[in-house]
C-alpha cells in the first residue's frame, strides 16, 4: 500500500513539473551567460533568477519543450532559429520580457526567423525591422506568431511558409512594407486573425493549397498591388500532386484601399489590382468590406492541370459562397484592368461552376476600357469575361446599383461587348439571376472615407431598403423533433470552425443553435443541443429583424 502511494506521488510530482514552463532569459548586456544566478532587476549574474544567455542562439539551442525564453530589451542582429520542438501544451516560447522593446534588424537576417521541421513553437511580442526577409518556415506544425511587428523587407515573400504542416496561428500582428507580406503554401487548420497588412510590392496575403482554415478580422491595405490571393499550388513550386485551396473561411475583413500607382508597369499602363483574386473550392466569403480598390473581387480561372509554371493555381473555382459582403466604390478611370465590383472569368480548361453570390451590396463600382472591355462602362457592377457565362454563377437577393442610382447597365458580358440593366439581365437569365434589388443602400455615412476604411461607416441607415431584404441562406430538409441532427439543402454556406474557431450560430426557424460539425457531402449537421423545426424551415446566420439584411453589417 505504501509503495503504491509513493508511485502515485512520484507521477504527480512529474506531472506537476511538466506543467510549469522553465523560464530562461536572453540579455545582450551580459558579459557572459548566467548559470542560475541571473538578476532580472540588475541585468547581471549577481542574482538568483535562473539561467540567462548573452545570445539568442545559445538560448534557442538550450530551449526544449516547455521552455519560455524571455528576451530583454535590446537590438538583435542574430537569427531566431529554435533547434528543438515543443510538445502539445508545452510550447517553446520566445517572447519579450514584460513590455520591453525587443527589435531584430540587419542585412544578415534573411530570414530573421527560421523554423524547419519543428512543432509547437510560439513567438510573441517581438519587432522585426529592416530585415531582408522576416520569416521562413518549412514543413512545420503548431506554430504561433502573435503580437509582433514586421516592417521593411525586400526579399521575395517577406513571411514565407513552404510545404507547411498544420495549425499555423498568425494573430494580432502588423506587417508593413514587403513583397508578398505573408505567403502560406500547404497545410490545414491555419488561423490568420486580427492582423494589419499594409503595403506589399505584390500581395498582402497569399494562400496556396490550404485546407480548413480561416482569415478573419484583418485589415488589408496596399497602394501597390493586390490584397488577398486564394489559389491552388503551382507546379513549379510543389513537387507533390497539386493541392486545391478548400474550405477557407474569409470573414469580417476590411479590404482597401489599394493600388493607386502612377506611371508605367512593364512598359505599359499598370494593371489594376484586386481586393481579392480568388480561385478556391467550397470556401465562404462573408461580412467583408471592399472599398477604394482598383477592383473588388476577381473570381478567376486560368491555367490548367499539367500546364506547368504557375498552373494549376487558378484551375479550380467551384461551390463557393459569397454572401453579405459590401463592395463599394471600386475601380478607377484610366487604369488598365480597372474595376468593377466583381469580375468573373475563366478559360476552357478550368473547373468553374456552382458559385453563389447572395445578400451582397455592389454599389458605385466602375469599369473602364481595358483588355476585357472595349469601351468605358462606368455603371457596371458585375462583369463576365473570357469564357465565363452567367450559367456558372448565381446572383440572388443582392443590391446591385450604379453610382448614379439610375437604371443603367450594371451587368456586362465582355465576349459580347454588351451591357445589361438589372431588369434586362434577370429577364435574359432568369434561372441564374433572381430577386436582386436596386437603390442607394444608404450607409450610416453618406460618403464613406475611401482612404481609411472604417467598418461602422457601412452600417445601414434605418430607412435603407437593404434592411430585412436579404434571403434566408438555405432551408431544412425534413422536420426535427428535439433533434441534434439537421439536414439542409445547401451546407456550403456554413462552417463548423474546423476546430480552430467557433462553429456558426444559426437560426433554424425560430430557434438559435450552434453547429458542432458538418458533413458537406450529405448536408447533415450535428448541433450542439437539440431543437425542433419544421420541414423547409429557413436556415441562416443570426439576424435582427424579420429576415437577414443585405450587406456586410446586420444593422436592424
Amino acid at each position: 500500500m505504501k509503495n503504491s502511494y509513493l508511485i502515485l506521488l512520484f507521477f504527480a510530482l512529474i506531472s506537476s513539473m511538466h506543467s510549469y514552463a522553465q523560464v530562461v532569459y536572453v540579455d545582450s548586456l551580459l558579459a557572459a551567460d548566467c548559470k542560475g544566478n541571473y538578476s532580472v532587476s540588475n541585468r547581471n549574474c549577481n542574482g538568483s533568477d535562473g539561467n540567462a544567455y548573452k545570445t539568442l542562439e545559445s538560448a534557442a539551442n538550450a530551449a526544449t519543450a516547455g521552455t519560455q525564453v524571455l528576451i530583454r530589451e535590446g537590438i538583435f542582429n542574430e537569427q531566431l532559429s529554435p533547434q528543438y520542438s515543443g510538445e502539445e501544451n508545452n510550447y517553446i516560447v520566445f517572447k519579450n520580457y514584460e513590455n520591453e522593446v525587443v527589435q531584430f534588424t540587419g542585412d544578415l537576417l534573411a530570414p530573421a526567423i527560421w523554423i524547419d521541421q519543428k512543432e509547437y513553437i510560439a513567438i510573441d511580442g517581438l519587432i522585426f525591422k529592416d530585415c531582408p526577409q522576416f520569416m521562413s518556415i518549412k514543413a512545420s506544425s503548431h506554430i504561433k506568431v502573435e503580437n509582433c511587428e514586421f516592417e521593411n523587407s525586400t526579399m521575395w515573400e517577406s513571411c514565407q511558409l513552404k510545404d507547411m504542416g498544420d495549425y499555423f496561428l498568425f494573430k494580432n500582428n502588423i506587417v508593413k512594407n514587403g513583397t508578398d507580406l505573408l505567403s502560406i503554401q500547404g497545410g490545414s487548420f491555419h488561423l490568420i486573425e486580427g492582423n494589419t497588412f499594409d503595403t506589399a510590392s505584390h500581395t498582402c496575403l497569399v494562400f496556396m493549397g490550404v485546407h480548413d482554415s480561416a482569415i478573419r478580422n484583418n485589415i488589408l491595405i496596399n497602394p501597390n498591388q493586390k490584397l488577398l490571393e486564394i489559389f491552388a499550388t503551382r507546379d513549379r513550386e510543389w513537387s507533390a500532386p497539386y493541392r486545391k485551396s478548400e474550405h477557407i473561411l474569409i470573414e469580417n475583413n476590411l479590404f482597401g484601399p489599394n493600388s493607386h500607382r502612377e506611371g508605367l508597369y512593364k512598359g505599359k499602363e499598370p494593371p489594376a489590382s484586386w481586393g481579392v483574386q480568388f480561385a478556391g473550392v467550397k470556401c465562404i466569403m462573408r461580412n467583408n468590406i471592399f472599398a477604394g480598390c482598383e477592383g473588388g473581387m476577381d473570381i478567376c480561372g486560368y491555367g490548367k492541370v499539367g500546364g506547368g509554371d504557375d498552373s494549376p493555381e487558378a484551375a479550380f473555382n467551384y461551390s463557393n459562397r459569397f454572401y453579405n459582403n459590401t463592395v463599394y466604390s471600386n475601380g478607377g478611370k484610366g487604369r488598365y484592368g480597372s474595376g468593377p465590383g466583381v469580375k468573373v472569368s475563366h478559360n476552357l480548361h478550368t473547373e468553374f461552376y456552382n458559385n453563389i453570390f447572395m445578400n451582397n451590396i455592389f454599389y458605385a463600382n466602375r469599369i473602364f476600357k481595358d483588355a476585357h472591355t472595349k469601351r468605358d462602362v462606368p455603371s457596371v457592377q458585375v462583369a463576365f469575361s473570357s469564357s465565363s457565362n452567367p450559367s456558372e454563377t448565381r446572383f440572388y437577393n443582392n443590391n446591385i446599383t450604379a453610382q448614379s442610382n439610375k437604371d443603367e447597365e450594371v451587368f456586362f458580358i465582355g465576349k459580347e461587348d454588351k451591357g445589361f440593366t438589372l431588369n434586362a439581365f434577370e429577364q435574359t437569365y432568369p434561372d441564374y439571376i433572381q430577386n436582386n434589388i436596386q437603390g442607394n443602400p444608404l450607409f450610416k455615412i453618406k460618403n464613406p472615407n475611401l482612404k481609411h476604411i472604417v467598418k461602422d461607416d457601412y452600417r445601414l441607415s434605418e430607412d435603407s431598403t437593404c434592411i430585412d431584404a436579404g434571403a434566408f441562406l438555405t432551408y431544412a430538409i425534413g422536420a426535427g423533433d428535439t433533434s441534434i441532427v439537421l439536414k439542409v439543402k445547401d451546407p456550403y454556406f456554413f462552417t463548423d470552425g474546423f476546430s480552430i474557431v467557433e462553429g456558426d450560430i444559426i437560426r433554424v426557424g425560430d430557434n438559435e443553435v450552434q453547429i458542432k460539425s458538418i458533413d458537406y457531402d450529405t448536408g447533415y449537421m450535428i448541433l450542439e443541443n437539440a431543437i425542433q423545426w419544421k420541414d423547409k424551415a429557413p436556415v441562416s446566420l443570426l439576424y435582427k429583424g424579420h429576415a437577414p439584411d443585405i450587406g456586410a453589417i446586420e444593422s436592424y
